[in-house]
């Protein structure tokens, strides 16, 4: 009865723990892949929220087909009615002509100015725009400014900002010969959360496919970052429920099997939940957000955390002493030491799941090994070893003895392996951050088809950074001049076309007076009445940010006190030109959010593989200063070739590798510590060849399932520890002495 009581006042101390940290922490769970993200430089981090934080509330819908207005008026009323108002407006010209009249001869079209090369062609534009007085540029504007300069100037910058059609207050595009109407919402904050975000995309998805019904033969595809985060969390909490059930069903059914007894369940579960209350408390002191592919990755702890109730379990049934032997008791340690060393590194990892996990394990598995030292020895005299296990006990123990007389050949075999899975795919890292992503396919063809909508599918978004205002202006419009030559038809869209500097407004100006003096508006100022004056206001870009424009405008500049950027688009210029023009200049950046986080995966990948190293090297003093230098450098060989068979193999079946593969790497380091210590410590006796074939089974189990994620990176930690798992149950045996024969 008191053995009972302690276990129960220990989980109810566990939860109650729990809950004030939850109380105090208020934690949040995340869905966010970029949320995992580490960050890069603090200028770079600064501007992505400025100029893109907009665009991860936006949803955009695309609508082609028989009945594509009506399907478009539909969703347009069924968006304002729950509160998704469009995001898209476009300023009227009357309102921008009497903002920019003030400057009338300060902004010039190239159109103008090239116009101005002659008289003769001079009159030949004033005329052509004079017979189109259905221009709205032209007659919105020549009562301000006679001489068109003003209406030309409006004219190519509302080409460029205006990049669809308007129909009837609908926005279109044209597309492979096809109309399409586009809608752009934005959406709350609050939609991000997890449940927030399944909610708001499975009531669009019911619209969607009421209008599917109601408009035959038109089609109506939709994107944003909030369907994203939606379907990888519906993904993750699907292979959480499925992963775990089918975990702790076979969990279940092996205990059992082995000991025939509930006491031996409840004591595996109590050191389990005891694992997971422990790490959960930890991981919410630490992080205030905790990802969801966090608790994914932590079912990881149940495969560990159960190998000590299992030692220990097996240690107490044999009945030897009162209690655990010691070997068990030293084993444990170490193993506990060893492990938490290694997850404990990635605690300082700047991916945050990284960081996470490490946290969650390290916590998690000091919890158990409380759990199986302080309470699990009092059900001692409860715990028996089924007949049947016994004499399989005895049946391994005999293969093993044969086996290790066939040591040299297994070894041989092992480096065999690695070499031709090397000579068949070289290993190589892939640290693409779209290995993150499990969204449907649907939903990643209908962001590039958007992309193609929106003119983005062949372009590039770049950055110049500047020290001030003047100089920023100066940098673009140098560097769309320069494009422009090299590229002729590139589309180049620049601050500068809006607010050409202070010094181009002179120049414009001066070349307009110069004109005037020769005489090339005589004609126009006696036609109209109007007397040509050139302004002498210099249009500033806190004029700008005041005017109609000012929503544009602040979403392509950024102000702060150590300097000043922008960023804009490119197209039809090869990657690799643009890639060169950054390098070459300091001030221009290319922005590929997937590449800069690709490239930080790498640094990373990079960096566990020193970790690692470091774990491996670790081990191997601890092993000498155990067991011996001789042994340590058996068990250090045995860990060498078990890495390497994991990373040729995953290499061959995936093609290349990645961050998870070094993450999985890293745990199957752990518990291939783990059974070398047992191993050195307590042989071959009948108790040790069970826990550990019994640790090895239920983590193939519980990491294989993950092996059968659609998440490709889940995917690759599961394959990489199931591998890893087989390569080191046939390797760690090895490291033994052969027994020594009994003389008659």
């Amino acid at each position: 009865m008191a053995r009972r009581f302690i276990a129960f006042a220990w989980l109810l101390a566990l939860v109650l723990l729990l809950t004030v940290v939850i109380v105090l922490q208020k934690p949040q769970i995340d869905s966010d892949i970029l949320a995992l993200m580490p960050q890069s430089d603090t200028r770079i981090d600064n501007v992505e929220a400025h100029f893109f934080a907009d665009n991860k509330q936006q949803i955009m819908f695309s609508i082609t087909g028989k009945h594509a207005k009506q399907a478009h008026d539909k969703l347009n009323e069924w968006l304002i009615a729950n509160d998704l108002p469009a995001r898209f407006n476009v300023p009227r010209i009357d309102v921008l002509s009497q903002f920019y009249a003030p400057y009338a001869g300060r902004l010039l079209s190239q159109e103008y100015r090239a116009a101005l090369e002659s008289q003769q062609a001079f009159n030949t534009f004033y005329y052509q725009k004079l017979s189109q007085l259905a221009d709205p540029f032209v007659s919105t504007t020549i009562h301000l400014d006679a001489s068109l300069s003003l209406g030309s100037f409006l004219a190519q910058q509302m080409q460029t900002l205006q990049t669809f059609n308007l129909e009837e207050n609908r926005l279109t595009v044209l597309h492979n010969d096809a109309k399409y109407y586009l809608l752009f919402a934005q959406i709350n904050d609050n939609a991000f959360g997890i449940e927030q975000a399944q909610q708001l995309t499975a009531s669009i998805e019911q619209q969607l496919s009421q209008l599917a019904v109601d408009f035959e033969q038109t089609t109506v595809r939709y994107s944003g970052a909030v369907f994203h985060t939606s379907a990888n969390a519906s993904q993750a909490k699907y292979e959480m429920t499925l992963f775990g059930t089918l975990s702790l069903l076979a969990l279940i059914t092996m205990i059992i099997w082995v000991f025939r007894s509930s006491v031996a369940l409840w004591l595996a579960s109590l050191t389990v939940l005891s694992a997971i209350l422990g790490g959960a408390t930890v991981l919410l002191m630490a992080f205030s957000e905790v990802h969801i592919l966090t608790l994914v990755f932590a079912v990881t702890l149940i495969g560990i955390a159960i190998d000590y109730s299992f030692h220990g379990m097996l240690d107490l049934s044999s009945g030897q002493a009162n209690g655990y032997s010691r070997g068990v008791k030293v084993a444990l340690l170490l193993s506990l030491l060893t492990t938490s060393l290694g997850y404990a590194s990635l605690y300082f990892s700047p991916m945050l799941l990284l960081a996470q996990v490490g946290v969650f394990v390290v916590a998690g598995l000091f919890s158990a090994w409380l759990c199986t030292l302080l309470i699990t020895q009092q059900w001692q005299h409860q715990l028996i070893i089924a007949a049947p296990i016994i004499n399989i006990a005895n049946k391994l123990k005999n293969i093993l003895l044969c086996w290790l007389k066939l040591r040299r050949y297994v070894l041989l075999a092992s480096v065999l392996l690695i070499t031709l899975c090397y000579l068949h795919t070289p290993v190589s890292f892939n640290n693409d951050v779209r290995l993150l992503n499990a969204s449907p396919q649907t939903l990643i063809e209908n962001e590039a088809f958007h992309l193609s909508l929106l003119g983005r599918g062949n372009g590039q978004i770049m950055i110049m950074f500047a020290d001030d205002e003047q100089a920023l202006l100066k940098q673009l419009a140098s560097f769309k001049t320069t494009l422009s030559l090299q590229y002729p038809d590139a589309t180049v869209n620049v601050l500068s076309d809006l607010l050409p500097s202070a010094a181009m407004q002179m120049r414009n100006s001066a070349l307009v007076k110069a004109k005037q003096q020769q005489g090339f508006f005589t004609e126009v100022e006696n036609m109209t009445g109007q007397p040509i004056i050139v302004s002498t206001k210099v249009l500033t870009l806190d004029s700008l940010l005041t005017s109609p424009l000012a929503p544009f405008i602040e979403q392509q500049v950024m102000i702060s006190d150590e300097f000043v950027a922008s960023w804009f688009m490119v197209t039809d210029v090869p990657t690799r030109v643009l890639a060169e023009s950054a390098s070459a200049d300091p001030h221009l950046l290319v922005y590929n959010k997937v590449a800069l986080l690709s490239e930080g995966l790498a640094h990373y990948s990079h960096s566990l593989l020193i970790t690692l190293g470091c774990a491996i090297l670790l081990a191997g003093f601890l092993f000498a200063w155990r067991f011996g230098v001789v042994c340590a450098f058996k068990q250090m060989a045995v860990l060498g070739v078990t890495i390497a068979i994991i990373l040729s193999l995953c290499s061959v079946l995936q093609g290349s590798l990645s961050i998870f593969n070094l993450l999985g790497s890293l745990l199957v380091m752990a518990l291939s510590i783990d059974y070398l210590v047992f191993y050195q410590i307590n042989q071959l006796s009948r108790e040790n060849i069970i826990a550990i074939s019994l640790s090895a089974v239920s983590s193939m189990w519980v990491f294989g399932m993950l092996a059968m994620s659609i998440t490709p990176a889940i995917y690759s930690f599961g394959l990489t520890i199931m591998i890893g798992l087989i390569a080191i149950f046939i390797l760690a045996p090895l490291t033994l002495a052969m027994p020594k024969r009994k003389e008659k």
